[in-house]
């Protein structure tokens, strides 16, 4: 029978299959095929994997097969042996939790996570959460940043419930992965849209501001039979180190909507005369820290490519 992977435990898996919870193992001949097949990732079987089980008489099961992906989002660290982590598989959406209070806002890693999500082809949402401690220069600050981009922004409060319904028929029969720092919200808002979840709350540090983890494996909470939340730890950095450098800007969309009018082709946007993207950002077309935040990444992975191959 066919089943989703709702958790991953070391080498034990749940897999959510005609409304129960199962747990299963790998059959012995894929992972050993895995082991001996793959150099690319860490993990055989991810959360949002679709997979084919059995299941003994003692009601545990065996995945027996793993159903091809249509995507994956997931991260590589620095390091020249280090292997593709996948953190979820099926993802219709990602959702990046910023908050406008503590932890304080970082556009600059929403934009990391927006290149993963464009390579896989995965709609990316943007909720700043906290609305009801907003100023207004925040709120301009997200709009400009963001304007003429494809990311859908959406800012809410668990604490007024300001645009939670909206929010909430966003989420609606989709497999949404939520990413983000701990302590931007994220369970609190998941409590409110679906208060009969009653998931567990951390708190923010007052002397570090940062959360403390609620959540400490990535697990796919089913809300309704085709609404999922996938939950995941909270993450403070995020590689995206298999992503070669002159790719970086096709992720960037509106510096791919302009590229045609470079003076050359292909054109990184950082040295190059005659660059349309640059001029842009002169005439606040392109919001400056925008760019910026396009150059660190660049600049990052053009260091660790020439580390790598030096």
């Amino acid at each position: 029978m066919r089943g989703v992977v709702s958790k991953v435990m070391g080498l034990y898996y749940t897999v959510y299959h005609d409304s129960i919870y199962t747990n299963c193992v790998l059959r012995g001949k894929l992972r050993q095929k895995f082991d001996s097949d793959n150099e690319k990732f860490s993990n055989p079987v991810a959360v949002g994997d679709e997979v084919e089980i059995s299941i003994a008489d003692d009601g545990t099961g065996v995945i027996e097969e793993i159903v091809p992906r249509k995507n994956y989002f997931s991260r590589k660290e620095k390091g020249k042996n280090r292997k593709t982590d996948i953190i979820a598989a099926n993802c219709d959406c990602v959702v990046v939790m910023q908050s406008f209070a503590l932890p304080k806002l970082n556009l600059r890693f929403a934009d990391r996570i927006a290149v993963r999500c464009g390579q896989q082809h995965i709609p990316l949402i943007l909720c700043v959460n906290k609305y009801d401690l907003a100023l207004k220069q925040d709120i301009e600050y997200i709009h400009d940043y963001y304007k003429n981009t494809y990311i859908r922004i959406i800012m809410t409060s668990a604490v007024t419930g300001y645009n939670i319904d909206d929010f909430k028929n966003l989420l609606y029969n989709k497999t949404s992965v939520f990413v983000g720092y701990s302590g931007v919200g994220k369970t609190s808002i998941l409590n409110t849209i679906y208060p009969h979840l009653g998931l567990k709350v951390g708190q923010v540090s007052s002397s570090t501001g940062k959360g403390k983890h609620t959540t400490t494996n990535v697990s796919m909470i089913i809300v309704e039979e085709h609404t999922r939340i996938i939950d995941t730890p909270g993450l403070r950095e995020f590689g995206i180190m298999d992503i070669e450098p002159h790719l970086v800007s096709k992720y960037f969309y509106e510096f791919e909507k302009y590229a045609a009018r470079c003076a050359f082709k292909p054109c990184t946007h950082d040295h190059e005369p005659g660059c349309e993207v640059k001029r842009l950002v002169q005439q606040g077309v392109i919001y400056e820290e925008r760019y910026i935040s396009y150059i660190n990444i660049l600049y990052s992975l053009k260091d660790y490519y020439a580390t790598m191959y030096s």
